[in-house]
């Protein structure tokens, strides 16, 4: 059998990906129990735990502030799709769970979209799909990232203050009163010396 043939049999798994980022990430080791850039393969069957306890998560986070049971993904298919799709369940009872913006509490689901950013204590992870054609195993590849998934998706980014023409800040930057709305006018004569 020539390597081509073998290509052309190889199933192409779905991969999860997963990026990650805490503020302490450098100085913590909170991630070092995860295969960080290497692919790790799993059953569609098995749900994906992610938590600080060893014995019931197949991920662990090593955080004093993450249950013990974070959160469960599981795959599964629609009907009539031949592309695995994933249902995330919060199983914390004391640290809420932010999918995509809406709140999950304690052991309800959502449907993951193909790209979704989870928020929980301070972590974030965003979460996207890339689609293949195994039915019995997908693999989760999780990389972490050096800023905030929702700063660079432009989510809770604070907008900056509007600067007029003249390059005055629209408030007064001294008492934060707004600065008056009249038009300011200045003289057009310029006297060159």
């Amino acid at each position: 059998m020539n390597n081509n043939s073998k290509l052309e049999t190889e199933e192409l798994l779905t991969c999860l990906h997963i990026h990650l980022y805490h503020p302490n990430q450098d100085s913590c080791l909170l991630f070092q129990n995860l295969p960080i850039n290497q692919p790790y393969e799993m059953d569609t069957e098995d749900p994906l735990r992610l938590g600080r306890d060893g014995q019931t998560c197949i991920f662990v986070l090593n955080d004093t502030s993450v249950s013990r049971k974070q959160l469960s993904i599981q795959a599964y298919r629609k009907a009539g799709s031949t592309f695995l799709s994933f249902m995330i369940q919060n199983m914390s009872q004391k640290v809420k769970l932010v999918v995509g913006g809406s709140e999950l509490r304690y052991l309800e689901r959502a449907e993951l979209d193909d790209k979704v950013l989870l928020r929980f204590g301070r972590y974030e992870l965003l979460i996207w799909q890339e689609p293949g054609d195994s039915a019995n195993t997908f693999e989760v590849l999780f990389e972490t990232c050096n800023t905030p998934s929702s700063q660079e998706l432009g989510i809770d980014v604070p907008c900056k203050l509007p600067v007029m023409d003249t390059g005055v800040p629209w408030r007064n930057l001294e008492n934060g009163a707004p600065a008056s709305q009249e038009p300011l006018e200045s003289d057009e004569t310029v006297v060159l010396v």
